[in-house]
């Protein structure tokens, strides 16, 4: 498709001449004016044919008629003809016919993606997950830390605190619709190279912005290519990007003056700073006078300088649990294994997996794109998440602190140059551990620059003086961000770390670099903060030897009961109990069994304290613990003593609930006498059991019964049962032993769980911390003596 050009007459090109004289400019300075390369300039002033729309350009940029510059009368009109012009069904065929030109490069461009850690290259429509946006970007927001503690229910749902009260979400097309020109920001990893390449593809097939044709620019290319040619220019570049599909440049202005572009400009942050404010300012000119096309350009969210006029904001959202499995259900079959059905299999069980409590550490980690897909990648060779969390944190931190950018080939200006990774790493470690001790999860800019400078302070280093005068903190602290995007910047100067698990690795990391007696003693007395649990676990799977942390951790649990003689009486019978029954399990797990049995007779009020740490400790120790017949029949018995409890704990306060606990009650009693083998003990349970009246047949009189003649049967029960099994006491602890009791079992739990995550242990060690477990100080002390 042709247009009819126009040249200039003798009398024009004089005119013409003169007129670029008087602006000082040169032909090349004048084609860069326009946004056109020189060849059209200078076929103008040779006196050539030019296009009519670059030859009126050039006569209006000059401040001439074009009518006398081409020797035309001046009543002619630019779009006096049908072919000085494209109609509308004209550039609708022009678009259709340079997208099929241009469809191959634009799929090689952007649907083939090489992702971390994989051999081989990936369709990306074969992965794509949808993205949502934010409409207010969150380092925008005034907030204060005290809005943010109000959403911080607890550690689990930090992920939704990422931004503010759950701010509304918009799908990534919508925005794209919305707005005809878009800034993408978003953190390191969220997946913006993604969706401008699924934009491309989308709009190259005719599904997205039909009447317009995709280009997709990779700002680091095309500034290394600008500079190398001193030129930056972006019509130029588009122009040689649509040269090398068979499209003439007169053609390419015609559809950037109409508007019939969707330009994606990818990775601003990307470009160079010694380029950055060239690139910039041709932005905002090419922006400006191709204005009619549709822009949406990507940059990593604290890497953000420069406002470009007319750009609407916005932020790429975390994944949320249906992106994630949406996700990662994509990913199993576009990467995983060869068979469709082994592959979907994979795939549900890596969800099932991901979403067991056990692994809410690793969901934290989910919500960001790239370390979702390096998730995958480690469940694929074992069908399993690793045991080692903190050899699991350690390659998902490497991956935001150097290796995303290695294996894209981008290398930043540094301004912590001067620092080497490892200096980083420590002084995120050193952050890290201040902030949690405080129990700070939010901290002010102010605060985190005092930390930095505080920590270069620090560091000694005969060259240092002279290294430090070259760093300022604010600019370590906005390297930070943008390189690694391991702390970001939630609202107005308030910071966190991206997730807290990193946190808390990065405090564990600190104290096994420290780790002398001092610093193990002072993490100990932690013990009884939940929080801290994860901190303790890391710690002593990284030290290189963790007899010092787990002997300390000890002689803390056995303190914390010491002085309460209740309580010390309760585990001399415990070891008495476990000790008396035939069992092949280890007597720290027998003792824990029954540490629950009595859990299970307290009040029903802290009946649930037992669970709250995940697994029971006998599990801990000896993992799926299968009874023997005195265990199941004592677990039996202790049901029934517990159900007793809540029976009468309901009838005082909900009557449909005691008739349901009065159920569960039965059935326990009905099980418990089915496993007795000793005739007495059985005869005399029989006995008991024929004074209950039927639940079923009459709840009224069952009521009746229980409030007269239940507290007299229910010390019957315990009476026989101390009898013939040494169960059933009413230990009659007040609430503050109760509550010393659930902290004891939890810091022994976290013992056990520590024991097991710990590499290296010395075997006398960990002997030594078994046989005593959860005995009273003379029985420990008989141990020590013996």
């Amino acid at each position: 498709m042709t247009t009819q050009g126009l040249r200039a007459s003798p009398e024009g090109i004089r005119a013409a001449k003169t007129a670029l004289t008087d602006k000082t400019w040169s032909q090349h300075k004048l084609a860069a004016a326009l946004g056109i390369t020189r060849q059209p300039v200078s076929k103008f002033f040779a006196g050539e044919s030019v296009s009519r729309s670059c030859f009126v350009q050039i006569c209006q940029q000059l401040g001439l008629s074009w009518q006398k510059v081409a020797g035309l009368p001046e009543d002619v009109a630019f779009e006096g003809t049908g072919k000085a012009r494209f109609k509308d069904a004209d550039l609708d065929t022009l678009v259709k016919e340079v997208r099929q030109k241009r469809q191959e490069k634009i799929q090689n461009q952007c649907n083939i993606i090489q992702m971390l850690d994989i051999a081989q290259t990936v369709q990306l429509m074969n992965i794509y997950t949808s993205v949502n946006v934010l409409e207010e970007i969150t380092n925008l927001q005034w907030r204060e830390i005290d809005d943010w503690l109000k959403d911080f229910k607890s550690e689990s749902n930090f992920n939704q605190l990422r931004t503010y009260k759950r701010e509304r979400k918009l799908p990534g097309l919508e925005a794209v619709l919305q707005h005809s020109k878009l800034m993408i920001l978003g953190k390191p990893g969220s997946g913006k190279t993604i969706f401008l390449q699924y934009l491309a593809i989308e709009c190259n097939k005719g599904q997205f912005q039909p009447n317009q044709i995709a280009v997709f620019i990779r700002a680091k290319e095309f500034a290394e290519d600008a500079k190398s040619d001193n030129e930056f220019n972006l019509f130029n570049h588009i122009s040689q990007e649509f040269l090398s599909c068979d499209v003439e440049n007169e053609l390419t202005k015609t559809l950037l003056t109409h508007g019939k572009l969707l330009i994606l400009l990818d990775g601003l942050d990307e470009v160079s700073r010694e380029n950055a404010e060239k690139i910039t300012i041709e932005i905002r000119r090419f922006t400006q006078i191709f204005y009619k096309n549709k822009f949406v350009i990507s940059c990593r969210i604290a890497a953000q300088k420069y406002r470009f006029h007319g750009f609407t904001e916005v932020e790429v959202a975390d994944f949320d649990q249906e992106q994630v499995e949406g996700f990662a259900k994509k990913w199993f079959v576009a990467v995983g294994l060869k068979y469709k059905e082994d592959v979907q299999a994979k795939g549900n069980l890596f969800i099932n997996q991901l979403n067991l409590p056990e692994n809410h550490h690793i969901r934290e980690l989910g919500v960001t794109p790239l370390l979702l897909h390096w998730i995958c990648l480690v469940f694929k060779s074992k069908n399993e998440f690793p045991l080692n969390e903190a050899k699991l944190y350690e390659q998902a931190s490497n991956i935001l602190f150097y290796r995303w950018d290695e294996v894209r080939g981008i290398k930043r200006d540094r301004i912590t140059s001067n620092l080497t990774l490892k200096t980083k790493k420590k002084l995120l470690f050193q952050i890290a551990a201040i902030t949690f001790e405080q129990e700070n999860y939010f901290f002010t800019k102010e605060k985190i620059l005092e930390l930095i400078a505080d920590f270069l302070d620090s560091l000694q280093d005969r060259d240092w003086q002279k290294i430090k005068s070259k760093l300022d903190n604010e600019g370590v602290l906005k390297a930070i961000e943008v390189e690694h995007g391991l702390l970001i910047e939630r609202s107005q100067e308030i910071y966190s770390f991206s997730h807290l698990t990193f946190q808390k690795y990065f405090t564990a990391r600190k104290i096994v670099e420290n780790s002398q007696v001092q610093t193990c003693e002072h993490l100990v007395s932690y013990m009884t903060e939940k929080r801290w649990r994860k901190v303790f676990l890391l710690t002593v799977n990284m030290l290189p030897n963790a007899d010092k942390m787990l002997q300390l951790m000890k002689q803390k649990i056995d303190l914390l009961v010491a002085n309460d003689e209740r309580l010390q009486y309760f585990l001399t019978w415990l070891h008495q109990k476990s000790s008396s029954v035939s069992t092949r399990h280890k007597a720290a797990a027998v003792r824990a069994f029954y540490l629950v049995c009595v859990e299970r007779s307290l009040n029903h009020r802290h009946r649930a304290w037992v669970y709250t740490s995940g697994y029971n400790l006998e599990y801990a120790l000896v993992g799926n613990i299968a009874f023997d017949s005195d265990l199941a029949l004592d677990e039996f018995l202790s049901s029934t003593i517990a159900c007793f409890n809540d029976v009468d704990f309901a009838f005082e306060r909900n009557l449909n609930d005691a008739f349901d606990y009065a159920h569960a009650f039965a059935i326990a009693f009905n099980e418990a006498i089915e496993l007795v083998i000793a005739p007495k003990l059985k005869q005399v349970l029989q006995k008991l059991k024929i004074q209950l009246p039927d639940i079923d047949s009459n709840p009224e009189k069952f009521r009746e019964w229980w409030q007269t003649k239940g507290k007299v049967w229910g010390k019957q029960l315990r009476y026989l049962l101390i009898k013939y099994r040494n169960i059933g006491y009413d230990w009659d602890f007040n609430e503050q032993q109760k509550e010393l009791l659930q902290k004891y079992y939890d810091v022994n739990k976290l013992l056990v769980d520590c024991l097991n995550s710990a590499t290296d242990v010395t075997p006398t060690v960990r002997q030594k911390i078994e046989d005593t477990l959860l005995l009273a100080i003379a029985d420990i002390e008989k141990i020590d003596n013996s």
